[in-house]
């Protein structure tokens, strides 16, 4: 665990998302370095793009001209291999549109898929938004199991490289073990603190 120097307060920041699950996610992976975050529960509009970098880096600008504070923010898409960037970035419309039902009618047995989650931190307003990526690759299956979260339906039919088990199957820790957002959490915590510790 990161330890801050004699006499330095650990570093705080705000999580913007309206996704609570995302939040719990993030602050969990924070903690083992010493990381406080505050969520704001915050829903942003988003910039139409197929780049999940490019949507993340727009909601970190947005974000910090909404709080003129340090700011964190996430955004995730999931890639069914054999289509051409679907659903990515329009996961979530994807599933409002066709449900589960329409869904598995794109999903053949062993259907490859991956999670790619991207973080945006932008700390001033002079500063750039820095970006911080993950990647879970696993495969599909046509059954519901796990679970069932509402913000984050596909965690019901990913099953992650490594593993017999649905993301909605696990504890928050054990889904860590393996998934994107976590990963790009890491990330950022590393580049935050030695950030940090350097003043």
């Amino acid at each position: 665990m990161w330890q801050a120097a004699a006499g330095m307060k650990p570093p705080s920041l705000t999580l913007i998302t309206s996704n609570p699950q995302k939040a719990l996610e993030i602050n969990q992976a924070l903690r083992q370095f010493n990381i406080t975050i505050q969520h704001k529960n915050i829903d942003l509009p988003e910039v139409k793009d197929l780049r999940i970098e490019t949507v993340v880096r727009d909601k970190a600008e947005k974000a910090f001209a909404l709080l003129r504070r340090p700011v964190l923010v996430d955004d995730t898409g999931i890639f069914f291999v054999g289509y051409r960037d679907f659903p990515g970035a329009y996961a979530k419309f994807a599933f409002r549109t066709l449900g589960f039902k329409g869904l598995f009618r794109l999903i053949k047995p062993g259907t490859r898929a991956y999670f790619c989650s991207y973080l945006g931190f932008k700390a001033k307003a002079t500063a750039p938004v820095q970006v911080f990526r993950g990647i879970c690759r696993g495969r599909l299956i046509t059954k519901l199991r796990g679970k069932r979260k509402a913000k984050m339906p596909y965690d019901n039919i990913f099953i992650p490289d490594g593993d017999t088990l649905t993301f909605s199957q696990m504890t928050v820790t054990g889904k860590q073990r393996y998934d994107h957002r976590s990963k790009a959490v890491r990330q950022f915590a590393r580049y935050y603190l030695k950030q940090y510790a350097s003043r």
